[in-house]
């Protein structure tokens, strides 16, 4: 089976792990204040903030920025389910706004019906690792005051005008799990312009320590291990070239199945917009019938992975303590939802997997085709 997503590892980063754990520190260090530092460069960040994973940035970005109980984050109703959860840590409630059908990004015409007195923040999300509608989402957000949090736990190096995605908002987060452009294993970063949220972060993400034994405010452990941070490095030298080789990938993709009656390709609004974290289709018109679970069980039969990301999270019972929402004015998530689905898609995919994929998808059309 053709997976959908697999690390890009070598040597390099088993020699890097093994070297941490011969030494004497293995919880955050100078190996973690390193991999910060490189990361904030490189994606031209002024400060980043190593966390053990891109939900507990979500956490501790919210945490920094004076989320609280009784507040409001507005997140899009199609992503993962942290996005939205990590504000209920803090006593906090998601109110889902609808997404658009070109990037899946949250849909900055549906934004100000969203946006309550209660609001304190608007966490996009840079889905695929397509950058989402900054301008309009920013513009928005500014009028309101509200602090925009970019979820940019998919879209590494991917970039909106002249900026990359992470930096354009109050603060952003990254993920570094296995299926993402590089991983650490598990890990997260957490990147501001603003030294005062900086500060905050790296406090909370320590206990909030104030002193040997000193607590004042309430903190916890999400601290990267020095490990990671040395994987990091390693990983941060290889993205770049990743990319590439992800861009690559699904150029050859829609080269073919944009030419698949009823088979919507991602849109691309400039190549260097989009990483292709994720290469998602949606199949609809022209089709025998919409049946996308039906492709995706004719694509196993066949020896290719495929996989919904994500479902709509107003269904997801973790939220069924709110109000009910409002399922007109989430036309576009539920229309993906029943819809959409994943290709294989990785640094180290062989041109035989990615041919391989593509005749899959071409024999599973025929079948399903009018």
């Amino acid at each position: 089976m053709i997976p959908l997503a697999k690390p890009n590892y070598d040597r390099a980063e088993v020699e890097a792990a093994t070297r941490i754990l011969s030494s004497d520190w293995l919880i955050s260090g100078p190996e973690t204040e390193s991999f910060e530092t490189e990361f904030a460069s490189l994606i031209g960040a002024k400060h980043a903030v190593a966390v053990n994973s891109g939900s507990s940035a979500l956490l501790v970005a919210q945490a920094a920025l004076g989320i609280s109980a009784g507040d409001e984050v507005v997140v899009p109703n199609m992503t993962f389910v942290s996005t939205a959860s990590s504000a209920m840590y803090l006593g906090a409630r998601p109110v889902f706004c609808d997404i658009t059908m070109d990037d899946y990004g949250l849909d900055p015409e549906k934004l100000e019906a969203c946006i309550t007195p209660k609001t304190r923040a608007v966490i996009p999300v840079h889905y695929g690792g397509q950058s989402a509608q900054m301008d309009a989402i920013l513009e928005i957000s500014a009028k309101h005051e509200i602090p925009v949090i970019e979820d940019a736990a998919e879209s590494h190096l991917a970039r909106f005008g002249n900026s990359f995605t992470g930096t354009l908002g109050a603060a952003g987060i990254f993920s570094f799990t296995p299926s993402k452009p590089m991983t650490t294993g598990e890990g997260g970063m957490v990147v501001t312009g603003d030294p005062d949220v900086a500060k905050r972060a790296r406090s909370i993400r320590s206990f909030c320590d104030a002193g040997k034994f000193q607590w004042e405010s309430l903190g916890f452990n999400f601290r990267m291990p020095e490990v990671l941070g040395a994987i990091g490095r390693v990983q941060l030298k290889k993205l770049p070239e990743s990319i590439r080789r992800r861009r690559a990938i699904a150029s050859r993709y829609s080269e073919v199945f944009s030419g698949l009656d009823g088979v919507s390709t991602p849109y691309v609004r400039r190549p260097e917009d989009h990483n292709f974290q994720l290469y998602t289709v949606r199949v609809g018109s022209g089709m025998h019938r919409i049946d996308r679970d039906g492709w995706m069980s004719e694509l196993a039969s066949r020896g290719v992975s495929s996989r919904l990301y994500f479902p709509t999270l107003h269904h997801q019972g973790v939220f069924s303590r709110f109000p009910k929402a409002d399922e007109s004015l989430l036309k576009n998530a539920l229309d993906y939802a029943a819809t959409a689905f994943s290709l294989p898609i990785f640094a180290t995919l062989s041109d035989a997997d990615r041919d391989a994929v593509i005749e899959a998808v071409v024999d599973v059309h025929q079948k399903f085709k009018r």
